[in-house]
């Protein structure tokens, strides 16, 4: 049995990309020297264990740009991203290694064990701090969902048990485009395409932003929805394919490519909604015709009593006694909230108003209280529009600029304030690369 007991790593300097396994020093590269000056400060991945095997073009378009590498900055070529599909790991069961049909993974301690799951009994072949899964044919099934690439589970550096997907950035695209927008509800090959631009610009910009707990991004909506091979659809396939390498950057460097469902007809500008200065590709204002979408406008009444845990985060004056609107942003969504309650009162900026009273958007057109017979709010009642934050990208707006025959370019346009395309990598695979067809039914 081929594998590598993985020791803690004795010279690990956080933020420094630097870990010895076994007493060998080992830097991983992510994307090149753009990468490195970006993101001065962002640890690189922790890497562990022996690679066993190596897992198994960018389209030219008008008006999009290419970097051309010079002496000093090779080309760049396809990263690899390190996904979290599980934390807080006890056991997993893994098919398709190539070590054995069915293994199982168990977490006692600072350990991980590793066995061949057997019809009596399992057999243990190796006790280590992490082991990696490396896929006898096209995927493994991590408790039965497939996934691209390999897989690492181990004992990351703050001690957490974790389960994460190393997969190229192409293939990952496959999984979150559907994911993000569902290619069989809105089959517009323009807005997927669009979409694969911002979820690879996303994807991009975010690597390595959690180096120190042995990935680059979350699966769900912290990052972006990844599923694995069994959300993947040829039509969303098509569209990554397509753009391939393509990320949408300002001055050189990809932008910070927000997106959400709906908007309620206008985008807003980053400031207004998240905590920072403004940007200037993402000012807001842009029209949007996003009418099909059933939270283009909403009307909900929501229950604090079932909110506690949320305003207690979020706000922290125990029971409330009134809210106020104190700013609106010039596209109509709320700014700044007083929230009055028996323990004082907050102010809240933007996102944190929808998170803490849990409204689809911060577009309220209409709040109304009820209180109960102790002056505390029990419940309010709110018109809004939009699902979302509704900053960059709108993907019910995309669908309908698509239907009316706008390119991928001209909607990533509208939506992102004098940026350009550029081809971020060099035509071709990683040297890591696991593309394959879809599953058939054999597989």
């Amino acid at each position: 049995v081929l594998s590598l007991i993985v020791r803690r790593p004795n010279f690990w300097v956080p933020g420094s990309g630097i870990i010895t396994i076994q007493g060998k020093v080992i830097v991983r590269n992510r994307v090149g020297p753009d990468r490195a000056r970006r993101a001065a400060g962002w640890a690189l991945l922790v890497l562990f264990g022996v690679l066993l095997s190596a897992t198994p073009a960018c389209r030219k378009a008008p008006g999009i740009t290419a970097a051309p590498p010079t002496a000093a900055e090779p080309a760049r070529m396809e990263p690899h991203i390190r996904v979290l599909l599980r934390e807080g790991l006890r056991h997993c069961e893994v098919l398709g290694e190539r070590r054995a049909d069915v293994l199982r993974l168990d977490v006692e301690g600072s350990q991980v064990i590793l066995s061949v799951h057997g019809q009596e009994r399992d057999e243990v072949i190796g006790r280590a701090t992490g082991f990696r899964l490396v896929p006898r044919r096209s995927w493994l099934y991590v408790d039965q969902k497939a996934y691209r690439g390999v897989v690492d589970v181990f004992i990351n550096p703050l001690g957490e048990p974790v389960v994460v997907n190393d997969l190229s950035l192409e293939d990952y695209l496959r999984s979150v485009v559907p994911g993000e927008l569902g290619p069989k509800q809105y089959p517009e090959l323009e807005a997927l395409k669009a979409q694969s631009v911002a979820a690879r610009t996303f994807a991009v910009s975010t690597l390595g932003e959690n180096a120190d707990r042995g990935f680059d991004v979350y699966s769900d909506v912290r990052s972006q929805v990844y599923r694995g091979v069994m959300s993947e659809q040829a039509l969303s396939n098509r569209a990554v394919e397509e753009t391939r390498g393509l990320v949408a950057t300002y001055n050189g460097a990809p932008i910070v490519s927000m997106y959400c469902s709906t908007c309620g007809g206008v985008t807003e500008s980053f400031d207004a909604v998240f905590r920072g200065g403004p940007i200037p590709y993402l000012k807001g204002g842009a029209q949007c015709k996003d009418g099909e979408s059933s939270y283009h406008q909403w009307d909900e009444t929501i229950d604090l009593s079932r909110r506690s845990a949320e305003l207690a985060r979020y706000v922290g004056v125990g029971r409330l006694t009134d809210l106020k609107t104190l700013d609106v942003s010039a596209h109509g969504r709320v700014v700044t909230m007083r929230f009055t309650g028996e323990r004082g009162e907050r102010t809240l900026h933007g996102n944190d108003v929808r998170f803490a009273l849990g409204l689809r958007s911060n577009w309220i057109e209409s709040l109304k209280i009820e209180k109960d017979a102790d002056g505390f709010i029990r419940k309010i009642r709110v018109r809004g529009r939009g699902w979302g934050h509704g900053v960059g990208l709108c993907q019910i707006g995309a669908v309908e600029l698509a239907e009316r025959g706008k390119s991928f370019s001209e909607i990533l346009k509208h939506y992102y304030d004098g940026i350009q395309l550029t081809s971020w990598y060099a035509v071709g695979r990683s040297s890591g690369d696991s593309g394959s067809p879809l599953p058939t039914s054999d597989e």
